[in-house]
């Protein structure tokens, strides 16, 4: 058993403020360090202690086949945990400071087009259920527009929405404040999803939630729930594109990049404490417009 996790538990939670599904992937990936030191039949102070023992498990994960990104995620986990236990002064060192990981492949994120997230808000509206094809157009407008992480849609209130300054208001990490304007368009259906669908779908539990998207029985959305509810409508539009909610995301910086928008103000309505994570968009974007240009280009040749 790995030493003070429940502590470490408590620093990601309390001090760091991480979210719950951060927190399961950092405890996860202690856990199948712990996996690999238990078949071994080798202690925790050992492995601690041998830079060597570490070594050999990142190369079992490279034997696995596992992605650059999923390695990577792994040695920051437990480099946060490795840290955590010098500060506590349970080890004298960091047994991951000579382990090298693979470089990553530096993958630009999917992207949609106007056209495309044009055809799936005319999706949504033109549900067989109108109730549910409403509050999936409401998302995805606030997906797109506002730029929001699907954890904030899952987790958005009515306490985050102020309607008057027409702006949403998230606490993140650190208990740092961030303020999303909140376009015409995205008031304009939330107030159409709020008074029409979330009325109903409220009605539907024994309980009241004051979280603003419910799914069919009046519970609050899950990101599972919501990854469904996208590839649904991806697939009956045959979009050839690997689409998940956090697309929304990436177009809608890519689109803001595009048309003129400061780099500082996108990193500041994503909420990136780096800028250099905001910096993907621009090489997003010249992509993306070569694209859009030769597709051009070759239909008016035609």
């Amino acid at each position: 058993m790995l030493p003070h996790i429940d502590a470490f538990n408590k620093i990601l939670k309390l001090e760091k403020n991480f979210s719950k599904n951060t927190i399961a992937s950092y405890l996860s990936d202690l856990k199948a360090l712990e996996t690999f030191l238990v078949k071994k039949n080798i202690d925790s102070k050992t492995a601690f202690q041998s830079d060597e023992i570490l070594k050999e498990y990142f190369r079992s994960l490279s034997q696995e086949n596992l992605s650059s990104r999923t390695i990577k995620r792994k040695f920051s986990s437990l480099s946060s945990y490795f840290n955590f236990l010098m500060e506590k002064k349970k080890i004298g060192k960091n047994p991951l400071s000579s382990v090298f990981t693979p470089k990553l492949d530096k993958k630009l994120p999917s992207v949609l087009t106007l056209d495309e997230i044009k055809l799936i808000f005319k999706a949504c509206e033109d549900h067989e259920n109108e109730l549910l094809g409403l509050r999936d157009r409401c998302m995805f407008e606030l997906l797109y527009s506002a730029g929001l992480r699907v954890t904030e849609i899952c987790d958005l209130t009515m306490d985050n929405i102020l309607f008057d300054e027409k702006l949403i208001r998230f606490f993140g990490k650190g208990d740092k404040e961030r303020i999303i304007p909140l376009t015409y368009y995205a008031l304009e259906w939330l107030n159409k999803y709020l008074f029409q669908t979330r009325k109903i779908l409220s009605g539907r539990k024994s309980y009241n939630s004051d979280f603003v998207f419910l799914s069919n029985n009046g519970k609050k959305m899950t990101r599972a729930a919501i990854w469904q509810i996208v590839k649904k409508y991806i697939y009956q539009l045959n979009i050839k594109k690997n689409v998940s909610p956090h697309t929304f995301r990436h177009s809608f910086a890519t689109h803001l990049i595009d048309g003129g928008a400061n780099l500082v103000v996108v990193q500041q309505l994503l909420g990136h404490s780096d800028i250099s994570t905001t910096e993907i968009y621009t090489h997003l974007s010249r992509d993306y417009i070569d694209s859009e240009y030769l597709k051009a280009f070759k239909k008016n040749s035609n």
